[in-house]
């Protein structure tokens, strides 16, 4: 048996942006050149970063570069290159919106090409300023003002902009759009370093998500797992995306972050493969946490009424869609479907504090059930499609 390889960390777009501040105001400030970098981070931990590239123009301006090395974590950013421009600033601009910092005063940071902007409430970054989050904000202050003290100007006026000319096209890939972040991506860390992503980590993501729209004053949310339920409420649904959060195999953990936010009303649209889980109470339908598909399925179709024989029948199926045909075949489907949407319905209403519905469906069939009070939810998330 091979031993499973140890998976390699690497740095977030906040101490990319780190780096390249120190490296701009250095080269800015005293005309010296850095290839390498050296960033604290917030755990403490001194990285070594190389400078990508590096330009001054006239004593006016430097611009330096880093390259995002985001080690074996799928992040969309790694491979972008993340741009600090600096120039003298005598005062803070006013022409655009600029953070500052009571504790390094003098030094101004904005955002350039490629990072976003917050257009709502509920994130860390105010409405109308670049999604430079609190974390990486210190990280820069901190490097900008390392570097122009070592450069001999302790309390020189500095203006900072962090640009990432790749993240316009990346930020399609990312959950900005749906965060009312616009045209660019996020400058983010919270420790510096980018682990593989962690399931604490993607139920973060899924709690943001669900706070920026708590925060827009929404009390009734869509919910579905994966692309394939994003494309389902989008399509089949006639969905606005702006009140769907997608949860991915985290049902539980997201309805109990629902509850925390305050939302009120929660339609839940999910696969017959995934929703038949939650049905027999598993609340991560991941398969490492279990695969009894057909044995749930086979108990809701016996208590349904379907004849002992023919629900045991299911046991040996390979997937929901072949037991969805077989039992539309047998006339079973419609009341099966329902008992299934049922239990879904009661399982998550007995463990969170949150008004549920439900519409199940399959690739093949389409639309397989709905609770009672799922159109009148979908009604209200202005939904076209569902009474067709």
């Amino acid at each position: 048996m091979m031993e499973e390889k140890e998976l390699r960390s690497g740095y977030t777009t906040g101490t990319c942006a780190a780096a390249a501040a120190w490296a701009a105001v250095r080269l800015l400030c005293s005309g010296f050149r850095e290839t390498t970098v050296e960033v604290l981070t917030p755990g403490g931990q001194t990285l070594a970063i190389p400078v990508a590239g590096s330009n001054l123009l006239e004593g006016k301006w430097a611009i330096c570069s880093v390259k995002k090395d985001a080690g074996d974590d799928p992040d969309v950013t790694n491979g972008a290159f993340v741009y600090a421009r600096v120039s003298f600033a005598g005062k803070r601009p006013t022409e655009r919106p600029c953070y500052g910092s009571d504790m390094h005063p003098g030094l101004y940071l904005t955002g350039g090409e490629g990072v976003g902007t917050v257009t709502r409430k509920g994130l860390s970054c105010p409405v109308g300023y670049h999604a430079i989050n609190p974390v990486p904000r210190t990280m820069i202050f901190e490097a900008a003002d390392g570097a122009r003290r070592l450069s001999g100007q302790p309390d020189g006026g500095l203006l900072i902009e962090i640009s990432i000319p790749e993240g316009t096209e990346l930020a399609a890939k990312t959950f900005n759009p749906n965060l009312g972040i616009t045209g660019g991506i996020s400058v983010l860390g919270t420790t510096g370093i980018v682990n593989p992503m962690s399931e604490a980590a993607l139920i973060e993501t899924i709690r943001l998500d669900i706070r920026v729209r708590a925060a827009g004053g929404r009390k009734i949310l869509a919910v579905a797992p994966g692309n394939y339920g994003e494309r389902f409420v989008r399509e089949e649904l006639g969905l606005d995306l702006s009140s769907f959060v997608k949860c991915s195999n985290f049902i539980g953990d997201t309805f109990r972050m629902m509850e925390e936010e305050k939302i009120e009303r929660v339609l839940l649209a999910g696969h017959l493969g995934k929703m038949i889980k939650v049905a027999g109470g598993v609340m991560n339908t991941h398969s490492k946490y279990g695969d009894r598909r057909m044995e749930i399925l086979a108990g809701c179709a016996a208590e349904a009424g379907m004849p002992e024989e023919s629900a045991k029948r299911l046991y040996g199926m390979n997937t929901t869609d072949e037991a969805a045909d077989y039992l539309k075949e047998e006339k079973w489907l419609g009341p099966v479907m329902e008992t299934v949407a049922g239990r879904v319905k009661e399982n998550l209403k007995s463990r969170y504090r949150v008004d549920t519905e439900v519409v199940l469906f399959n690739g093949t069939i389409g639309i397989l059930a709905m609770t009672a009070g799922a159109k009148e939810f979908a009604s209200a998330l202005g939904t076209r499609k569902i009474d067709e």
